[in-house]
């Protein structure tokens, strides 16, 4: 849509000369032979010839004139030696008219001129920025102009020669080569307003979690598990060029992505099954012919079910500690050396096994080769 002044507005806008130029052209009657001088864009000239009537005054001098333009008096009137023809050059400015944007053609001089011309009840269009010629002025000057910028604002007096870049110096605001600053018209009222851009990279790191694995492990016994390889995440990075104006994002292109894969957890299962456990008068049995003969070598003996036997050979040997790995060869709650270990059917190394898998192994060797395979057993009278 194009927006063309009324010719109220236009008018407005041209010198006061023009205006008492154009009543005298109407009136004029002459011979066909004038002199009349023409000021186009505040350039003046004189032209002669055998014409009648402004537009054939502006033809005789080869000046092309558009809709938009001003030229007082009309071109269809007619013009007498000594009269004035008034040429105002209509520009087309981009600007947002309630939210909409559209092009308006005005012939104003300031760009608060171009706005309050607009049949709206807000309007705006970029405040002019040059860094090669004088600016566009702000108003005609006296205009009280609300500076906004950074979540403040200020109130500046403008002068008539004063472009956007003088009225943000008097605010002490600093606007960078592609901040946008606007300047809009609501209900009267004149707004300078700096909306801050930022362009550039921005890399985003996304973690992909890892799964876990479970295998079986025919060795192992039931309800034992192991964790055979321990689990990493992975991550996607992505590199998008991005804008964003008063930091609301409003460009985003994906650059590059690259993909680091996660590391599965790996976890092994026992699925071999458990032995019966021995009876327990069995284990009287051999408690009770351990303490005959601890006795009888003067030995201090100890008493009580199983499993109290293993947990005092486990607090003698390693503290109780099942993990422990002292470096000097032995391994666990019951100190297994490697062949030892390995011998009863055990696999890796016996501090990295559950503490029911090293119970289960010692009493497999306790069973195969006595009390004996144990220094702490001298100790509890075991032997």
């Amino acid at each position: 849509m194009s927006l063309k002044p009324s010719r109220t507005v236009v008018i407005s806008v041209a010198s006061a000369t023009a205006l008492l130029v154009a009543g005298t052209a109407a009136a004029a009657v002459g011979t066909s032979y004038r002199h009349v001088t023409l000021e186009v864009d505040g350039v003046s000239r004189d032209v002669s010839g055998f014409f009648s009537t402004a537009g054939d005054a502006l033809s005789t001098a080869g000046v092309s004139v558009g809709d938009h333009d001003l030229v007082a008096p009309a071109a269809d009137q007619r013009v007498a030696s000594g009269d004035t023809v008034v040429v105002r050059s209509a520009t087309a400015y981009d600007v947002t008219v309630d939210g909409a944007q559209t092009t308006a053609w005005s012939t104003a001089s300031s760009i608060s001129g171009v706005l309050t011309a607009l049949p709206a009840s807000s309007s705006s269009m970029a405040a002019d920025r040059s860094y090669t010629r004088s600016e566009m002025p702000i108003g005609e000057g006296g205009e009280n102009i609300h500076v906004v910028a950074d979540g403040h604002t200020t109130d500046v007096v403008a002068s008539a020669s004063e472009g956007a870049s003088a009225i943000l110096a008097k605010a002490g605001v600093s606007a960078g080569p592609i901040d946008r600053v606007t300047l809009e018209n609501v209900g009267g009222d004149t707004t300078l307003r700096v909306a801050r851009v930022v362009r550039g990279t921005v890399t985003t790191t996304t973690e992909i979690p890892y799964e876990t694995e479970e295998r079986e492990d025919a060795e192992a016994e039931e309800g034992t598990e192991k964790t055979v390889q321990e689990g990493a995440a992975g991550s996607e990075v992505t590199q998008a060029y991005q804008e964003t104006i008063d930091g609301n994002v409003t460009v985003s292109a994906v650059l590059s992505t690259s993909r680091t894969e996660p590391t599965n957890r790996v976890v092994s299962k026992g699925t071999k099954a458990k032995k019966a456990e021995e009876p327990s008068g069995s284990s009287s049995d051999s408690t009770s012919s351990s303490s005959s003969s601890s006795s009888s070598s003067g030995s201090a003996a100890i008493s009580g079910d199983d499993a109290s036997i293993w947990a005092a050979i486990a607090q003698c040997e390693s503290g109780g500690n099942p993990s422990i790995n002292t470096g000097n060869g032995y391994y666990g709650m019951y100190q297994f050396s490697l062949p030892t270990w390995r011998s009863v059917g055990g696999t890796g190394l016996p501090s990295e096994a559950s503490a029911e898998e090293q119970t289960m192994r010692a009493r497999m060797l306790q069973q195969r080769a006595g009390w004996g395979q144990w220094g702490c057993a001298y100790k509890l009278g075991l032997v």
